[in-house]
């Protein structure tokens, strides 16, 4: 990368950066004796973003002051920094160094947009310095102190060719990351830049406690480069004398003589500036009578306007935040006093301010207090029902959240309507429903309410019937009566079956092929034989047999149903349905059995 300025452009660019350098005239360089046309050079501004920083108010604050104030500058002289041979780059670090997006190798000459960019760059890190740590950036690059990774990431925006690569450190003095001692941040300097010619590395310390600026003053001292950097005005040496600054605006311009000594663009003693009126000390306006009301996700802020300077007052702002994170601001209300933030998270803390602008937009930030978003309950749980006489007493576990009440609803019939309701404060949530119907199965639910609204309904109750007496209020109770009265009709059912069984039976007839009738006696096994003619295979006749070579043995069950069984088999038959029947040569027969209580006159010869 090899670039040069034009003669024109050095002239320029040095009115340019010696207007940066009024932050701090004390350090501006002699008068040269002809003008010289500088090198293009190449910087990387690097910013130090560690919670020692960031978590110091205070600190904080006078680092973003300093840079804003560079950013200004910036902006007043824009037109001349386009005429500088100038490439910047800022990268920011902690744990980790990270670029600072959009604002990496911005080439100033001849471009307004990039200058405009650089200005805008300066700017954002001003704002992110005050709003100090949030989750995003240590997400991104942590919270200790890392020289090491902050010099080999800038390393990498500073190209071998340069013909004046300078690094300029803003810090607080510190190295503090776990795994890189202190130790190792010399030998790191000493391997990325030892071997360069010419280089500078300027650190430029700020916000460094009195205990601790001896250690931490030499400690910057020992990184500090200026090798072979020639001198931009001819008969001057390239120096860095002073590491450590005590106020923002000191800090501020060592930033701009740093940019100035490494750039160049101070090849000319610049015109006197006349100093600038003072400003005026912005006045504190503290607004009164702050009212903050929590809504479903939403903050409502309410204030007074001061009495005196409210003359002064251009507008209010009003803005909260949780746990340390980043502001979430209502913007500018004007002159109204009200203001809402949405979009909050409920049940977490928030603490709010209220802002005063007076001219020159400055805030005078009020503390506001803190105050937690609610929204409606959550829906109770399952409630718990007990049955009364002609009432039901109904409960709901406690629940986490803010409920001021309970009210609890049951249905006669199954939830298509809900006709009785009550309600209870959350302190005590048991209560009762009367004016119930005894035997009626009921179901109840349950919702939670607060000022925001009422929850969702809880989930259905179990049923339960409202009742009287021992046997209406135990509903085991009964079928526990029905079976013993059941077992006591069984056991008289036993005993009368067994007088039953040991009864006589009476005697059964057989009808076979429609035409041969005989009675073939009586009890639970019986049979017969049938004569058969020997010609014709016919049947002359029925035999009593209750052998076990009858034709067909016969068992009487007491349900009077019959069991027969001949040589085809076992049939089960009703008195008076036919079966059919083979006889001892394979003739089958129709066969229809009957029997009747009492015993006939006259009995057919039974084989013994």
């Amino acid at each position: 990368m090899i670039r040069r300025l034009r003669p024109r452009a050095s002239a320029l660019a040095a009115t340019a950066l010696a207007a940066v350098l009024g932050l701090g005239g004390s350090l501006a360089a002699p008068a040269p004796a002809a003008a010289a046309e500088p090198d293009p050079s190449d910087i990387v501004l690097v910013l130090d973003f560690s919670a020692s920083i960031l978590r110091d108010e205070a600190n904080r604050n006078r680092f973003g002051a300093a840079v804003e104030r560079i950013a200004a500058r910036v902006d007043e002289i824009s037109a001349d920094l386009v005429a500088g041979d100038v490439t910047v780059s800022i990268v920011q670090f902690a744990t980790r160094a990270a670029n600072v997006e959009g604002c990496i190798d911005l080439e100033l000459l001849g471009a307004p947009a990039t200058v405009a960019r650089f200005a805008d760059c300066l700017r954002a890190i001003a704002t992110a310095y005050r709003r100090g740590p949030t989750n995003a950036l240590t997400a991104r690059i942590g919270t200790d102190t890392n020289y090491v990774a902050a010099m080999e990431l800038a390393a990498r925006r500073l190209p071998a060719a340069s013909l004046r690569p300078a690094l300029i450190l803003f810090t607080d003095g510190r190295h503090d990351v776990a795994g890189v001692p202190v130790s190792q941040v010399q030998p790191a300097r000493d391997r990325l830049f030892g071997s360069r010619s010419p280089f500078a590395l300027l650190p430029v310390g700020m916000g460094i406690a009195a205990a601790d600026r001896a250690a931490l003053s030499a400690g910057l001292e020992r990184l500090r480069i200026t090798k072979d950097m020639p001198a931009c005005v001819d008969g001057a040496t390239f120096d860095w004398p002073q590491v450590v600054f005590d106020t923002a605006d000191e800090a501020g311009a060592a930033v701009a003589v740093a940019l100035q000594n490494a750039t160049c663009t101070f090849t000319v003693a610049p015109s006197p500036t006349p100093s600038p009126s003072p400003t005026p000390a912005p006045i504190v306006i503290r607004v009164t009578g702050i009212r903050l009301t929590p809504g479903d996700g939403t903050i409502q802020l309410a204030w007074a306007a001061p009495a005196s300077p409210a003359a002064q007052i251009t507008g209010y702002r009003a803005r909260c935040r949780t746990g340390g994170g980043e502001w979430i601001e209502a913007g500018s209300t004007g002159l109204a006093t009200t203001a809402t933030l949405g979009g909050l998270a409920n049940g977490a803390a928030y603490d709010c301010e209220i802002g005063a602008v007076s001219a020159g937009d400055h805030v005078s930030w009020t503390p506001a207090g803190s105050v937690t978003p609610v929204g409606r309950p959550a829906p109770p749980a399952k409630p718990a029902v007990e049955a009364l006489d002609r009432a039901l007493t109904i409960s709901v576990p406690a629940q986490a959240g803010v409920v001021e009440r309970y009210r609890y609803e049951c249905s006669a019939d199954g939830g298509a309507t809900w006709t009785a309701s009550t309600e209870t404060d959350a302190a005590d949530p048991s209560e009762q429903i009367g004016g119930l119907t005894n035997g009626v199965s009921y179901v109840c639910r349950a919702f939670a309410t607060n000022d925001v609204g009422t929850s969702d309904a809880s989930a259905v109750s179990d049923a339960v019937r409202p009742c009287s007496g021992v046997l209406e209020c135990n509903p085991l109770a009964l079928p526990a009566l029905g079976a013993l009265m059941a077992l006591l009709v069984g056991g008289l059912l036993l005993a009368l079956f067994l007088l039953y069984r040991g009864r006589v039976t009476g005697y059964v007839i057989a009808v076979v092929d429609v035409v041969h009738t005989a009675n073939i006696g009586h009890g639970s096994v019986i049979g017969f034989s049938l004569e058969l003619d020997p010609a014709t295979r016919a049947v002359t006749g029925i035999v009593a047999d209750r052998t076990s070579k009858a034709d067909v043995r016969i068992r009487h069950r007491r349900n009077g149903m019959f069991v027969v069984r001949d040589r085809l088999g076992q049939h089960e038959v009703a008195p008076g349905d036919p079966v059919v029947v083979a006889d001892s040569v394979g003739v089958r027969h129709t066969v229809v059995l009957r029997a009747f209580e009492t015993n006939a006159a006259s009995r057919v010869a039974t084989r013994r």
